[in-house]
């Protein structure tokens, strides 16, 4: 069926519109109108050829414009095709000429225009229709299938040709009494017209391309009825009945009417759907049609044989030898066929090798990730975009409790999602059929047996490649999910004892602090009240760690920067009376340090603050009869750095003594520094420039 198209192109401005429909209704209608014609005025000679001329130039002249049209309609990038409807439209208009030359010469000067000027213009439609079918684009075939091509169009052409040969040109020459001229002029426009159909069986079988079957296929119809419409008019000629308005010449208003419609469709950029076409031309492409032509061209030949046999036709032995060069065409066709057909064999043998190596190639794979699906020791299936599960392993049976049978192409993966998890799991499948790059891989859901038993599960779900597909395998962690449970309260149950066994040691030592301070109000004598006071100090200062312990999520490690800001006020407190004649700088970073590693050095840090505080600024008697008081500077730094921690206490005072010595010292103070030092790795430095300093470099140990 034609589909129609109205194409609107622009020339000189002005938008032409020309429908293929409307114009094969007026196409129609004219035929009809100059039957009507020429059957009223059978009578009256002179106007009945008058007006068939006339509607044969009108029809010519439209033929000429629809053809212009569809060279116009042709794009700036088909050349050829353009200047091919730009033949064909000079070749309409030489007969155009032809028809009104030929008219003249009739009807005003009663002359024989068989052999007049007319017939020059009549032949020059010929080359020129011939070049234009020549030019069209051409599809890109091989040469080897174009020649077969070729081949067929010749045997086809030579049978028809031989059969018109005898029973036409040969009686043409035979009876033939006019001038040789007219019969040479015949006879060409019979050559003429062979040399087209063989064109355009080229252009149909050979060259022909998808977007022009409408324009090809109508030319190829208007040009089978003029040669035709030729053929009846030679007959006519030599039996000496031809006349104006008969069927030479509606034969010729029919071929120019179809050539004209081409003109039209190509204007239109008509495309067609001939279903019935375009699986003969498969045929054709596939040559399944080899056989039939060669047949149906011996066949035609054998009859004419018969015939001129029977008929003792004087043409028997020029027919027999046509026939003869038409069996060798067939025969040469038919070892062309058979070469192909052996070629084809070996190519489908090989073809079929190729095929059987393929298959084992994938039997083979197949087997192999079966096997590698079977065994992974996890739980996999294969679901595809619905969630339907088309393919589940044997460990999946044993987790879901139910058979391959009644999984596979009959349950949803969702089946096995509990509910409070469906929504999460839909939003994940959703991500992941979808291509986000944030579809997570690998997550955990709550799976349902058989049996309504909860599983949880660790899932690794990935899409297979060039399909919806996903592959999903599930890891039952149940058992470790209850031993992270015990593990978890077991932890939760440690953590609150050890805190309360820090809030009970802080407790303790708070107690003994305080005991200390109580029996301290009894005790007179100032180094002994000073020793309680020590003691009372270095409780605090580990009192105050357990404290920060307690109330620390991490029971481990503790805040050291803070703690120290904490111990310094506290014993700036307790040894400074007079709070504006020190000045207490800290300067810590935020450290966090192991409870091993505080403990200790908080009770360094306590006896170097105290010990500061204690003997660096001394008030002597001089000092306080001349008002003379220096205000002390004790500045205390913690800070990290690659090799470790470092611990520093500095002040502005008196000093140490020239022969000061940790070895020789007797101080408990000092000898606790220096053990606590050893014990926690640390190496401890002195020195004795315009006040002291005490710096300890020491690394957090992981107990």
């Amino acid at each position: 069926m034609i589909r129609e198209d109205v194409v609107k192109d622009q020339l000189n401005n002005k938008t032409i519109t020309l429908s293929f429909r409307r114009a094969w209704f007026i196409a129609f209608s004219f035929l009809v109108m100059y039957i009507v014609v020429i059957f009223l005025f059978r009578n009256i000679p002179f106007i009945d050829s008058i007006l068939s001329y006339f509607l044969i130039t009108i029809l010519y002249s439209a033929v000429a414009i629809t053809l212009y049209l569809a060279t116009k309609s042709s794009s700036s990038t088909e050349k050829h095709a353009k200047m091919a409807w730009g033949f064909l439209m000079f070749a309409v208009i030489t007969s155009l000429i032809g028809n009104i030359l030929w008219a003249f010469t009739s009807l005003f000067y009663n002359q024989n225009p068989t052999t007049s000027v007319s017939n020059i213009f009549y032949l020059l439609f010929y080359p020129l229709f011939l070049v234009g079918i020549l030019l069209f684009p051409s599809s890109n075939n091989e040469p080897r299938q174009r020649f077969k091509r070729y081949f067929d169009i010749v045997i086809i052409m030579f049978s028809v040709s031989l059969i018109f040969w005898i029973f036409l040109i040969v009686p043409v020459i035979q009876n033939f009494k006019g001038d040789t001229n007219a019969l040479f002029i015949m006879s060409t426009n019979i050559l003429g017209g062979f040399l087209l159909i063989f064109a355009m069986f080229d252009l149909l079988f050979n060259r022909i391309k998808r977007d022009i079957y409408a324009p090809v296929l109508l030319l190829f119809s208007g040009i089978f009825v003029l040669v035709l419409t030729n053929s009846i008019y030679v007959y006519q000629i030599i039996n000496g009945i031809y006349g104006t308005g008969g069927p030479a010449d509606f034969g010729w208003l029919l071929g120019y009417t179809l050539i004209g419609l081409a003109g039209v469709s190509q204007f239109n950029h008509q495309k067609i759907h001939l279903d019935l076409i375009e699986k003969t031309m498969a045929l054709y492409k596939n040559y399944t049609l080899t056989p039939y032509l060669a047949l149906a061209a011996v066949s035609g030949g054998y009859i004419s044989l018969i015939w001129a046999y029977n008929t003792y036709n004087p043409n028997l032995t020029f027919l027999e030898f046509g026939v003869g060069i038409l069996i060798v065409l067939v025969v040469i066709r038919q070892f062309i066929s058979i070469n192909e057909n052996k070629n084809l064999y070996w190519q489908a043998q090989r073809e079929i090798t190729l095929r059987k190596g393929i298959s084992k190639s994938l039997k083979d794979s197949e087997l192999a990730y079966r096997t590698i699906f079977e065994n992974t020791g996890n739980a996999t299936v294969i679901i595809d975009e619905e969630g339907i599960i088309s393919l589940a392993n044997t460990e999946f049976e044993r987790l879901s409790g139910y058979s391959k049978n009644e999984i596979e192409g009959e349950r949803s993966w969702t089946d096995f999602v509990f509910n409070e998890d469906l929504d999460k799991m839909n939003a994940t499948n959703q991500l992941r059929l979808n291509g986000n790059e944030f579809d997570p891989k690998n997550y955990e859901f709550r799976f349902v047996d058989r049996y309504g038993e909860l599983k949880n599960i660790y899932s690794v779900a990935v899409l297979i490649p060039a399909s919806k597909g996903s592959l999903i395998s599930l890891i039952d962690i149940t058992d470790i999910k209850n031993a992270e449970i015990k593990i978890k309260k077991s932890l939760e149950e440690k953590e609150t004892l050890l805190k309360e066994i820090h809030h009970r040691v802080k407790n303790n030592l708070t107690v003994i602090s305080s005991l200390l301070n109580l029996q301290s109000k009894y005790i007179k004598d100032k180094d002994d009240l000073m020793m309680f006071k020590e003691s009372q100090s270095r409780a605090k200062s580990m009192a105050l760690i357990h404290q920060r312990l307690y109330d620390a999520s991490d029971l481990k490690r503790i805040d050291f920067g803070d703690y120290m800001q904490s111990l310094a006020n506290d014993i700036f407190i307790t040894y400074v009376h007079d709070p504006g004649g020190v000045d207490l700088k800290i300067d810590v970073e935020d450290i966090r340090l192991d409870i091993n590693t505080s403990i200790p050095l908080g009770l360094i840090l306590n006896e170097l603050i105290t010990n500061s505080m204690k003997y660096a600024f001394p008030l002597t008697k001089e000092s306080i009869m001349q008002e003379k008081f220096k205000k002390g500077n004790i500045h205390v730094r913690l800070y990290k750095h690659d090799d470790g921690y470092t611990m520093s206490v500095e002040d502005d005072g008196v000093g140490l003594p020239d022969n000061f010595s940790f070895e020789k010292s007797n101080s408990l103070g000092l000898q606790l520094i220096k053990t606590l030092t050893e014990q926690i790795d640390g190496r401890i430095y002195f020195s004795n420039n315009n006040g002291a300093l005490f710096r300890i470099d020491f690394k957090d140990k992981e107990y």
